[in-house]
């Protein structure tokens, strides 16, 4: 049939294929719209439990995240808390205390022979630089090194009279003086040691009792009550107990005449050497720069007329036994020079043998000699003056 034969057309079949065909594109529309929304439906379901999810997965870590935090920060703490059990290491910063010296505030002094003179006393005048503070260091922390943690090693730098008994408007280049400060010199020096060093601060010691008679007026030392109290800051800083000078009996030497009376042109004043005998037992072996030996009851010699006194003078080495009921059973070297000579005996009440070792003319390995004598505590002290002098410094070194 041809295709536009209207004649043969059979309009009721076409009408039902129409139908037919038009339920069928309703019911294609009506498919594709319940899958469309079906398609949404099930798309926001999933982003709602994606978003759930990842909601309660935040909470979770946050949650978690507090807790983990809260538990690094206990274990911090605790740490932290294990960490500040007390030592024995002394602190390292370090405040030094300015002497109040009775001054009138009108009297002058002079510069005389190398030296300051003021009220018939004579004053090293102090020109240490940083650049000798290090090296000091150097060598107290090689020492230190060197001993092993099995000694413990100590520092002492002894200022000297100009700083606890000069005023200050003396001291600078108005005054005449021109000295640099000492405490300045001592804190550049124990801040550059080490952890393995100890410090002793003598100096706030002898600042508490600058007007007492600590340093003489015609002699670079200390007298025996300023190394008295120099001994006090160290067996303070060792947590030993401290010799009461009371229980001794002071002994003196009148009218001595010092270093400083040959080089001064003025008349300066006559001292009183004051030496206090303990009460107990020591018994010194002294070997002099001959490598002579010399056995005495005493640290003290009765015999001299002026700071000679302690100690016999200086001696290579000398090997002090004590029978101090204080006596720890320990023993100790203390390496100086002069200055030490009149810390060494107070020494005794703390340890049963005390080594006094001048190394300007002492030779030999200190680490070996500790070994070799069982030595667990080492004191380097030395005035002001020999730790910022070179050939003093060497002298040191050669014996680490």
């Amino acid at each position: 049939m041809d295709k536009y034969d209207l004649d043969n057309f059979d309009y009721d079949r076409y009408k039902q294929r129409a139908v037919q065909s038009n339920r069928n594109r309703k019911n294609r529309k009506t498919y594709r719209k319940r899958t469309r929304n079906r398609i949404i439906i099930v798309s926001v379901f999933i982003l709602l439990v994606i978003l759930v999810v990842v909601l309660i997965t935040s909470c979770t870590n946050m949650l978690c995240g507090s807790k983990d935090d809260k538990a690094k920060e206990a274990a911090a703490m605790q740490t932290a808390t294990e960490t500040q059990v007390p030592t024995t290491e002394p602190a390292r910063e370090f405040t030094f205390n300015k002497p109040a010296i009775k001054d009138d505030g009108k009297s002058t002094g002079m510069n005389d022979g190398g030296l300051y003179v003021w009220n018939k006393q004579a004053f090293e005048l102090f020109f240490g630089t940083d650049v000798m503070a290090q090296r000091y260091a150097e060598l107290m922390n090689k020492a230190a090194d060197g001993l092993g943690a099995s000694v413990k090693t100590y520092s002492l730098v002894a200022p000297n009279h100009t700083e606890f008994g000069l005023p200050d408007r003396l001291k600078n280049s108005d005054g005449g003086a021109n000295t640099q400060p000492q405490d300045e010199y001592v804190k550049a020096a124990y801040d550059a040691m080490n952890k393995n060093v100890i410090p002793v601060n003598a100096y706030n010691k002898l600042s508490e009792h600058c007007n007492d008679y600590v340093y003489f007026s015609s002699d670079h030392h200390w007298t025996g009550l300023g190394a008295y109290y120099a001994y006090t800051a160290f067996a303070e800083q060792a947590k030993l107990p401290v010799l009461n000078l009371s229980s001794c009996t002071e002994t003196k030497i009148e009218g001595f005449n010092g270093t400083f009376s040959g080089m001064a042109s003025t008349e300066l004043n006559k001292d009183t050497v004051s030496y206090w005998k303990l009460p107990y037992e020591v018994k010194n072996t002294i070997t002099n720069s001959n490598g002579e030996e010399l056995e005495v009851d005493s640290p003290y010699y009765d015999g001299a007329d002026g700071y000679g006194v302690f100690i016999y003078g200086d001696n290579p080495i000398e090997v002090l036994k004590s029978s101090s009921p204080s006596a720890n059973g320990e023993k100790v070297a203390i390496i100086h020079e002069s200055y030490g000579n009149a810390f060494v005996p107070y020494l005794t009440y703390n340890f049963s043998e005390v080594y006094s070792i001048d190394f300007r003319s002492w030779s030999g390995s200190l680490k070996t000699f500790c070994q070799q004598k069982g030595i667990t505590n080492v004191i380097f002290l030395n005035g002001v003056m020999s730790s910022a002098t070179q050939v003093q410094l060497d002298s040191i070194e050669s014996i680490l």
